[in-house]
């Protein structure tokens, strides 16, 4: 049986710091730790508006010590790969010494046996920094080395956080047969029990007819078809971006077919020879080298199933039958 999807969506969030946090942040780089004074209580973090009234602050910013209390803690049991450690650790609220608030953080002991509320814990600086909230975290108190106060450096102006969110989902009945179809060479489609019409990939329903479409209505296509249409791509760069060259992405009515496979990218022909009605034909990966990694519930790729589309050979279709695919 095929395994579940895995999705990862992510992006690097990107900002300037400002008159507080670009002071904080630069500190946390030189091995410091800063907090903001407003109306005579210490927030470290410091903050950019007041609490209470929510008015822009100027900075009264103030060093803080490195020592503090857990004022309580969660045990972390199975870290992923957002968070600071490999291994098991605690989040704890910490109220630093000489601050009104606790801040929230990592802190690394080797069990929860070992937590308590009001234990006293220490800062440990990482020896890379570069400016952010995570070089840092808490150790119990008289455990951690001696910081190294760096200074000298240029301010940290502009903070970047990746962003990310990962998430697993069975595929539904209808696209489970059709990722299969796939690994086993097969394109499968799926006829309506009202109109006939055949499309690809199914839906597991007729989206006009408004009727499910079983798996008695699953039939495989060829691999090979005509274009109905297409646009060419030119790559720009930004997070993530893997293509560097300008492709085209197509729509290729299958034989046998009746809607187009739709977001088909097609590599290694000449754009300028590309056209409606040419006559395509997949070349598929050989069968251990198939990757379902692109395909989910929502949408195909098919990258990682057929190498590329060569040209038949065969005479064009004809562009002008294809009018109701032109989009």
């Amino acid at each position: 049986m095929l395994p579940d999807v895995e999705t990862l969506l992510e992006y690097p969030y990107t900002r300037t710091t400002g008159p507080v946090l670009g002071p904080f942040f630069t500190a946390l780089r030189d091995g410091r730790l800063l907090g903001i004074r407003i109306d005579g209580r210490v927030y470290c973090p410091p903050v950019e508006y007041d609490p209470e009234t929510g008015t822009s602050l100027e900075p009264d910013l103030v060093e803080m010590g490195s020592d503090g209390t857990v004022k309580s803690w969660t045990w972390v049991t199975q870290p992923t790969s957002q968070h600071p450690f490999d291994h098991p650790f605690a989040f704890a609220l910490v109220l630093l010494d000489g601050a009104y608030r606790p801040i929230v953080h990592a802190l690394e002991v080797a069990s929860p046996d070992e937590l308590s509320t009001g234990m006293r814990v220490s800062v440990q600086f990482h020896e890379d920094r570069r400016g952010a909230i995570t070089d840092f975290h808490f150790v119990p108190a008289g455990t951690g080395t001696a910081r190294q106060v760096v200074t000298g450096g240029e301010p940290v102006t502009v903070i970047e956080q990746l962003i990310s969110l990962r998430y697993r989902e069975p595929l539904q009945p209808h696209r489970r047969r059709f990722a299969q179809g796939l690994l086993d060479g097969r394109f499968i489609g799926q006829r309506s029990p009202i109109s006939g019409k055949v499309s690809i990939p199914g839906r597991g329903y007729d989206l006009l007819e408004r009727v499910e479409v079983g798996e008695e209505g699953d039939l495989v296509l060829a691999d090979r078809g005509s274009v109905t249409a297409f646009t060419v791509i030119t790559p720009i760069q930004y997070y993530g971006q893997k293509e560097t060259e300008p492709y085209i992405r197509a729509s290729i009515l299958l034989d046998g077919g009746d809607t187009p496979l739709t977001g088909v990218d097609v590599r290694g022909l000449p754009i300028d020879e590309f056209r409606i009605g040419l006559r395509l034909q997949a070349v598929w990966w050989p069968a251990g080298q198939r990757d379902l990694g692109e395909i989910d519930n929502r949408s195909v790729s098919l990258d990682g199933i057929i190498e590329r589309w060569n040209p038949t050979g065969e005479p064009d279709a004809d562009p002008d039958s294809f009018e109701e695919f032109a989009l």
